[in-house]
């Protein structure tokens, strides 16, 4: 990832983790379907089984609910910016609500006490396991308060109770109590399951996503190297043709008499042929036609002399390379990587004013080896960094490259069990960092 305080950051392949702004919708459907499971309770309760309830105290409460939702439905997307507070919220305040209807309504003797678990299961598939136990400390505290704070069902409720429910004696309060402590019991074991369930759930889908972005970007290399290889395949035999061509027409013109002129043209025409060639060859490399090639033992300072070699020697005169460790042994496609450190070395240049140096550092960091670029430019804006890495983006002029440095560069890092982050200050100029494992092959200890 890209990690730059106070600057622009971004990590060229990461994944954002789920947004309970997603389960605001959800969360208002579940809530409205609650009050109308309560209202039906009331009515069953009150008229069906002719129980002696507070009709008028429970209608209220139900209607707090039914606005407090009310209110939730109409303010979902101005809420969207705090939406994990919002829902930690609102179950919470749907624990208080329950809480005083059981209270309301028999107290701990009132079966519906087991929907406390429901707020637990809840707060753990949105939150985690943190949140989920401060909502089952919350479910506890509110469900040992009816023990105390109740109001009995029924004119012959405490006479067929046969004791104080408040202060659990008898049989029957012992029972009240057992089940509080399994409840609160319950509810810590299903906090934790729920939660790392829900969080496996969600790195599986991270995962998947990565995986899908992957397989799109390993589809665009190979059409990318094959479109390479194939126009290196139909230029290279003309290209050929030409060169042999105007090597015979400089031959002969040197035999005739006053075709100097004619003699030079001929030189000229070799001299652009073999440049045309010198830039399929390139433009292959740039294009990914070398990411099909086999792991090499090599140091990094063979590395960075096939870095030399690809650059032009007034570019490598501008490169300030650092490294203490230039015998660090390491696994990797010699040409691919060395291009992808070009790439990253040219951008930097690109960047910074004629003249002006552009470091190359290579650091070793246990089975890793992090090789850093740093160029002292006016850096990237946050729309540009955040764009940066996709195929064909580019901010510079026509015909200044084909936009797909940063890509492939990538995709050599990912290949090489590393990756490529950016980081970029418009005050500072940027950082790109291509970490690879010294050896791919040994994932285990990855």
């Amino acid at each position: 990832m890209i990690a730059s305080a106070p600057g622009s950051q971004i990590e060229i392949d990461d994944a954002d983790p789920a947004d309970a702004s997603l389960w605001l919708p959800w969360l208002v459907r579940m809530r409205w379907a609650a009050v109308g499971g309560q209202l039906l309770t009331i009515a069953v309760a009150g008229w069906a089984l002719d129980l002696d309830l507070h009709v008028g105290w429970l209608l209220a409460i139900v209607a707090f609910t039914a606005l407090s939702n009310v209110v939730l439905a109409t303010h979902q997307d101005r809420l969207a910016g705090h939406a994990n507070r919002i829902a930690a919220a609102v179950i919470a305040l749907d624990v208080v609500l329950l809480t005083a209807l059981l209270g309301l309504s028999g107290g701990a003797a009132n079966p519906f006490s087991v929907l406390y678990l429901v707020h637990v299961s809840l707060a753990a598939l949105l939150f985690g396991f943190r949140w989920s136990l401060a909502i089952a400390g919350l479910c506890a505290a509110c469900y040992a308060t009816i023990f105390l704070v109740q109001a009995p069902l029924g004119m012959n409720h405490a006479e067929h109770m046969g004791h104080d429910m408040g202060h659990g004696a008898g049989a029957i309060g012992l029972h009240l109590q057992g089940m509080w402590a399994a409840t609160v019991v319950a509810a810590l074991i299903l906090s934790y399951f729920v939660a790392r369930t829900a969080a496996a759930l969600r790195e599986r889908d991270v995962q998947l996503r990565t995986l899908e972005r992957a397989a799109s970007r390993n589809e665009k290399l190979v059409a990318l190297s094959a479109l390479a290889a194939g126009a290196a395949h139909e230029l290279g035999s003309p290209l050929g043709t030409i060169a042999v061509a105007a090597g015979e027409l400089d031959r002969a013109a040197r035999l005739l008499p006053g075709a100097e002129r004619l003699a030079e043209d001929a030189r000229l025409i070799r001299e652009e042929a073999a440049r045309c060639r010198e830039i399929l060859a390139r433009m292959s490399g740039e294009a990914g036609a070398d990411l099909g090639e086999g792991l090499d033992p090599i140091d990094i300072k063979t590395l960075f002399d096939a870095v030399r070699d690809r650059l032009d020697p007034r570019e490598w005169q501008r490169i300030a390379v650092v490294c203490a460790a230039l015998d660090t042994p390491l696994r990797a496609p010699r040409t691919a990587l060395a291009q992808a450190l070009v790439n990253l070395v040219r951008n930097g240049l690109a960047a910074v004013p004629e003249g002006s140096q552009v470091s190359l550092s290579a650091f070793v960091h246990g089975d890793s080896v992090r090789f850093e670029v740093r160029d002292g430019g006016s850096g990237m804006a946050p729309a540009v960094l955040s764009r940066a890495g996709e195929p064909f983006f580019s901010t510079r002029p026509a015909g200044g490259g084909m936009g797909l440095g940063l890509f492939l560069s990538r995709a050599v890092a990912e290949r090489l069990g590393g990756r490529l982050t950016l980081e970029s200050d418009p005050d500072r100029g940027t950082r790109a960092v291509l970490e690879v494992r010294r050896n791919p092959l040994d994932r285990g200890a990855a």
